[in-house]
């Protein structure tokens, strides 16, 4: 067996999660779908760069039976262990060279647990009918084999062929529809960068409906809705145009081709941005938590932390736009609306972002103290210097990630070293800091 430099990127809160070696730049996911028995029989190609010298490289894949891999059409050896499937190639792949891995393999899917959310199961999932796909953090690896850290971002399409009269929805644009043989596939397409744990697959008797693009040139949007869904779930989806307008005024143009939601027939007890389909439950439909999956397909999607431990810069600042969207859709006063939220981090003793522990990956401390963060830099900079701020972040990291000390040299070039401290005791102290 070759040393590989595949077993893991060292992230702080998962390590053996992606892959060293190489940068995956596209995949094919070619899925037929069985949902009745919860099978797949499926095809994952990938095209990656090398970027050292190898001699095999790892993907990440949780459970199935893998039946073969070919690397540029030449079949390959393989072993697995864990999660990890380890692939040698005939002939050595030279650094910067470009490739293509084939892993043809079948099963029934499984959930898993994940350390990081200790209240769902993550992966992919099939209850009452309907398949969906929860990926992040590590779920993505139980359906279709990746370097699975979102510092490793590629293009997608994505083939879904299920029975006839069954709908089949994921990320992108929907490309092609074809019927035969009492099967249906779809092919959907994400021409922009994407981490594994985005990639989605929802599956089940779903209604689509189409608003269009929201402007000349713009997004197009639509949504999925069970197909006996109250029309009360259609009308509270209808707020999403004004969602896109008002976080595009704060964060420049919305960075994908397509956005929606997607609404099971059964709660959740979460909600999660999957680029450019976040999925719902329910009782996460309100004007909030829509804003807030929104607003992630900018920060959170677009620009991805470079390290699970640098969660905040996805939640704390969707967070802060969904609470300034939720607020002013109530007519409400947003200072009041974030006194209301220090009061309850105080009372609550909620601590830092960059102090938690990976079960508290998506704790209050990550949301609403990262949320109030921001405010404090609001309040102490003017409405002006934050949202150049803000844009900064976002522009200079679009299609890639980053992390916190980048967005603190933004804040140190935009409003000077007093902010920084600031900034750094919100994030890192124990106690709670006033707002200025």
């Amino acid at each position: 067996m070759p040393p590989t430099e595949a077993e893991g990127l060292g992230d702080s809160f998962y390590p053996f999660l992606g892959n060293g070696g190489y940068d995956a730049l596209h995949y094919e996911i070619d899925l037929d779908v069985d949902p009745a028995a919860n099978t797949i029989s499926a095809l994952t190609s990938i095209t990656a760069q090398a970027t050292e010298d190898l001699e095999a490289f790892n993907l990440d894949l949780l459970g199935l039976e893998v039946h073969s891999v070919a690397v540029d059409g030449v079949q390959a050896e393989f072993w697995r262990s864990g999660h990890e499937l380890t692939i040698q190639p005939e002939s050595p792949l030279a650094a910067s060279s470009q490739f293509e891995v084939a892993v043809s393999y079948s099963g029934s899917p499984e959930a898993l647990d994940d350390p990081g959310v200790p209240f769902a199961k993550m992966g992919w999932l099939h209850r009452d009918g309907v398949i969906y796909t929860l990926g992040e953090p590590s779920g993505s690896m139980t359906w279709f084999p990746s370097n699975n850290h979102p510092t490793d971002k590629a293009t997608y399409e994505i083939q879904i062929t299920v029975p006839e009269g069954v709908i089949a929805a994921s990320n992108g644009l929907l490309v092609d529809e074809s019927a035969t043989d009492g099967q249906t596939a779809y092919t959907w397409r994400m021409d922009d960068p994407m981490a594994s744990y985005l990639a989605a697959v929802y599956i089940g008797d779903f209604e689509r409906i189409d608003h269009g693009p929201l402007y000349d040139g713009g997004p197009i949007i639509r949504d999925y809705v069970p197909r006996d869904a109250s029309p009360d779930v259609a009308l509270a989806l209808s707020v999403t145009p004004d969602v896109i307008a008002f976080l595009e005024e704060r964060l420049g143009p919305y960075p994908f081709d397509a956005y929606g939601t997607i609404v099971m027939p059964f709660q959740l007890g979460l909600a999660l941005e999957n680029q450019t389909l976040s999925i719902h439950g329910p009782a996460t439909i309100g004007p909030g938590i829509i804003a807030h999956e929104a607003a992630h397909q900018w920060l959170g999607n677009s620009v991805s932390p470079d390290d699970w431990s640098e969660i905040w810069v996805n939640e704390g600042f969707a967070t802060y736009l969904h609470l300034m969207f939720e607020t002013e859709h109530f007519e409400g006063d947003f200072n009041d609306t974030m006194t209301q939220v220090h009061a309850w981090l105080f009372s609550e003793g909620i601590g830092p972002p960059k102090g938690i522990e990976i079960q508290d990956l998506f704790g209050a401390s990550v949301y609403y103290r990262g949320a109030a963060t921001l405010h404090a830099l609001r309040l102490h900079t003017g409405d002006d210097t934050f949202y150049t701020i803000l844009r900064t972040h976002y522009d200079r990291s679009a299609g890639g990630d980053t992390n916190t000390d980048e967005f603190l040299g933004i804040v140190d070039e935009f409003a000077g070293p007093e902010a920084v401290d600031l900034v750094e005791s919100w994030l890192y102290d124990e106690a709670l800091p006033d707002f200025p």
